[in-house]
């Protein structure tokens, strides 16, 4: 096991209700509040009704900032940075799911500094402190609303990048699992993809040794991921369900299943910010289209711990071949009814190439060993 430090400063209020403490933990935060939401589903759903309703007269002022887009814009938040800076907000609530929450992440750190709020993505700045931050997730899958990274497009450049600072850790987590029991199925099923590739991605790339407790963190999460997600597709307004799926995507995305692994590497989620920035993709379903190419790709490389999590999370005999994980991983992703590959998602060969110059311009900001443009290009190809 690596030496680490674990620091997560997020104070988590989970269960039934955990709404009615909004008043409460702003109190202790600021009164004029930025309140940051999507395009339709919060106002539709009744939640942000409810939000104003717990605020009235509690001399919180509500300044609203919404319209936020999945695959969030460095122009949205720009946006939302002017807004906070005329109204003088102390403090910023996010309601919606990762794109709302990495917006808002954003804004909180931009708010307080002159220069382009890109330059954090783009490596030229640090963040120093931020506005404090609530999140009220309604989507399970990123795991932002715990922990401390964000992912931006710039719409002008179309880069999207990510970024992760200890100062963006959230204050404050409200999460009632009902109020993902209204997301629809495709949602529930990228969220579940998503959040499956956090788990993988440090699980094959750590070179740490003596990390059972990790390993068996990493597997058992994945586990309930697929369950719940199995769950919630057959009985989509299960509260058991919803916490399960909503709490193990926050523990995969969680510094507890990193601690003491050193350095690990998210090479298939740069690959896949190349296809969602240039083709309007949804996140989940990018991974997914990439997930087995990138197993393959990577068999030799990995292969030890690829036939483990064969083993562990999908309970293949422990002397089959790592072949064997990739072909267990792909009927699981057929079974939940996601593209199978980058021409199910309409892409073609003269594609390619700008997405893997995408990743490339990635990797000037990220170094990540064994991955370049060729490189990139090799398992895009191998997707088709």
């Amino acid at each position: 096991m690596e030496n680490f430090v674990y620091h997560h400063p997020v104070k988590i209020i989970f269960g039934r209700q955990a709404l009615d403490q909004l008043n409460k933990e702003l109190t202790a935060l600021g009164r004029r509040v930025l309140l940051v939401y999507g395009q339709n589903s919060a106002v539709r759903s009744g939640l942000h009704g409810r939000i104003t309703d717990l605020l009235n007269g509690s001399g919180i002022e509500l300044i609203e900032f919404a319209g936020v887009r999945p695959n969030p814009l460095h122009s949205t938040v720009q946006q939302g940075i002017l807004r906070a800076r005329e109204a003088h907000c102390e403090t910023i609530v996010a309601v919606g799911g990762g794109s709302v929450i990495d917006t808002a992440k954003a804004i909180s750190a931009g708010v307080l500094v002159a220069h382009d709020v890109w330059q954090f993505f783009n490596g030229k700045k640090s963040v120093r402190q931020s506005l404090p931050l609530i999140t009220i997730p309604t989507a399970a899958g990123s795991g932002s609303e715990t922990n401390h990274g964000m992912v931006i497009t710039h719409d002008e450049h179309g880069l999207k990048f990510g970024f992760a600072h200890r100062h963006l850790y959230p204050r404050v987590c409200l999460a009632d699992p009902s109020l993902t029991c209204t997301v629809p199925t495709d949602q529930t099923i990228y969220g579940c993809v998503d959040a499956l590739c956090h788990c993988l991605e440090p699980y094959l790339t750590t070179k740490a040794a003596g990390i059972e407790f990790q390993r068996r963190f990493l597997e058992s999460t994945a586990q309930t991921l697929i369950e719940a997600t199995r769950g919630c597709l057959e009985n989509p307004g299960s509260f058991t369900l919803r916490s399960a799926l909503l709490w193990s995507s926050m523990m995969a995305m969680s510094p507890i299943s990193t601690a003491g692994l050193g350095r690990v590497y998210h090479s298939l989620h740069v690959l896949e910010h190349g296809l969602s920035a240039l083709h309007e993709i949804p996140h989940g379903a990018g991974l997914a289209a990439l997930l087995t190419s990138w197993l393959t790709c990577h068999l030799e490389q990995f292969r030890v711990p690829i036939s483990r999590w064969g083993e562990k999370v999908f309970d293949l005999g422990g002397a089959e071949k790592p072949s064997a994980t990739i072909d267990a991983v792909h009927g699981l992703l057929e079974s939940l009814g996601v593209p199978l590959s980058l021409g199910d998602l309409g892409l073609t060969e003269q594609d390619l190439g700008a997405v893997a110059s995408h990743a490339a311009a990635q990797l000037e900001v990220r170094r990540i060993p064994g991955l370049d443009e060729a490189r990139a290009l090799e398992i895009l190809k191998r997707a088709l």
